[in-house]
């Protein structure tokens, strides 16, 4: 009776049980593993547990079950870190779940006569799922935060995220990092003369080109606010940030886009500010902005639609001339 009584209370558990012998054969087997292997205990019994599932040979089941029996040492199997190695299935019946299961296995050592090992396997997939569901809202919430609502590039505080973390990068290699300054030249006197509607699918335009040009996926531009973008560049040196930013400047003109109140030309261009540093001491990412603000400051006050880099000498040779728009060298400006 007691023995029966103990039988029904395992075959009510959701969740399975297999009890293994010292040599890892079956012992017990419950309703519950009936269910979900579709193997009935008379199938199973005295068999090896590897011998009933060969796909568990060699993982890291086989390896717990061995610890346990030989060492008495308990183990858990988390379904993120190992793969499902029990081919364990849900029924036709269970909605909204995928047929291969996601077990979370418990397996523990055991004292009857000798030692023997017990196996617990709860199914997780519905809270696996819901994990994921929730990471993935919150990666689609924080890409909404990082986003500017009009032009579709980073904002302010994605600027300032990938500023943080691209700075402290190379503050702890000493690699070079950039930083470039974009503004759109004259945007007021676009605003007034079209209109904010045209004013905003200019900036779209504009933004669109900027990070269709940029050089790999993980450069991202960032709105700074109004008509001027920000783009921070890792592992860049002053030469390779002045060749990006001219390219920029190149294809921001080669959109084409009439700018009849232009005091530089017939289209919409940009005017962009470099700085370049390998960070020491006391500099932090405001430091870098400052010199790209500056830059930034000269290219207009020198006629737009040019790329200046802030630098220490003001003699120092023009890097990569444009007819268009040549690559100025800006002395410190304090």
């Amino acid at each position: 009776m007691d023995r029966e009584f103990g039988q029904q209370l395992i075959d009510h558990l959701q969740a399975g049980i297999i009890l293994l012998d010292q040599e890892g054969r079956v012992l017990a087997w419950n309703a519950w593993m009936v269910r979900h292997s579709r193997l009935t205990f008379s199938e199973v019994v005295t068999r090896r547990l590897d011998e009933v599932f060969p796909e568990m040979q060699h993982t890291r089941l086989q390896d717990a079950i061995e610890q346990a029996l030989r060492f008495r040492l308990s183990s858990m199997l988390a379904p993120g870190l190992n793969a499902a190695v029990l081919p364990l299935d849900h029924q036709p019946g269970d909605r909204r779940l995928a047929r291969r299961m996601q077990p979370l296995i418990y397996v523990t050592p055991m004292r009857h006569a000798q030692y023997t090992c017990l196996i617990q396997i709860q199914d997780m997939t519905a809270m696996v799922r819901r994990e994921r569901r929730l990471r993935a809202q919150s990666t689609q919430l924080i890409a909404t935060t990082y986003r500017d609502a009009l032009t579709g590039v980073g904002n302010r505080r994605r600027l300032d995220h990938d500023l943080a973390a691209i700075f402290g990068d190379a503050q702890n290699k000493q690699h070079s990092l950039a930083l470039l300054m974009i503004d759109i030249d004259d945007f007021k006197a676009y605003n007034d003369c079209l209109g904010h509607p045209k004013g905003d699918e200019c900036l779209i335009l504009v933004a669109t080109a900027l990070q269709e040009g940029l050089r790999q996926r993980g450069d991202c531009v960032s709105r700074y606010g109004g008509e001027e973008f920000a783009l921070p560049l890792p592992e860049t040196d002053r030469d390779l940030a002045c060749s990006i930013a001219e390219r920029l400047r190149l294809l921001v003109e080669g959109l084409g886009l009439p700018h009849p109140a232009s005091r530089v030309g017939q289209l919409i261009t940009v005017s962009i500010g470099v700085s370049a540093m390998v960070p020491v001491g006391e500099q932090s990412p405001s430091d870098l902005i400052g010199q790209a603000d500056q830059a930034l400051y000269q290219a207009k006050d020198e006629g737009r639609n040019r790329c200046v880099y802030f630098g220490a000498d003001p003699h120092a040779v023009p890097l990569c001339p444009h007819p268009l728009g040549p690559i100025a060298v800006s002395s410190s400006r304090r």
